[in-house]
């Protein structure tokens, strides 16, 4: 399975870009989507509008944004410590999506952390 793939600007980097895509996923960067330097609040709804699964690393932000109640394609939602032994890495982040997506567990509408499926 596959996911289309929103990064926004705190998530965007080329190595993941790189990884995701390699991981089978389509991915689109806010260069793409002419939104680079524009608020939380501009990232989600050019998501919204675009059938999209936002990738975060500002789970504070997006997390009230799905509290809004509006209807989404999915958050999923990465917490940083900037510490190299908890943070996780770009191969971390492709893999814990995958657990994500063979748990059979619902992304559309839901606000995952990546973190918990990091195994």
């Amino acid at each position: 399975m596959s996911l289309n793939i929103y990064l926004d600007d705190c998530a965007y980097a080329r190595d993941l870009v790189l990884q995701l895509t390699a991981g089978g996923h389509r991915v689109v960067t806010p260069a793409d989507a002419g939104t680079t330097a524009r608020s939380d609040d501009v990232h989600f709804q050019y998501a919204v509008a675009h059938q999209l699964v936002i990738l975060t690393k500002n789970p504070k932000d997006f997390w009230m944004l799905h509290q809004s109640g509006g209807p989404h394609s999915g958050i999923l939602a990465i917490y940083q410590d900037n510490d190299v032994t908890r943070d996780m890495s770009y191969a971390e982040i492709v893999k814990a999506i995958a657990n994500l997506e063979s748990s059979g567990v619902p992304i559309p509408g839901e606000f995952h952390v990546l973190n918990s499926w990091r195994y």
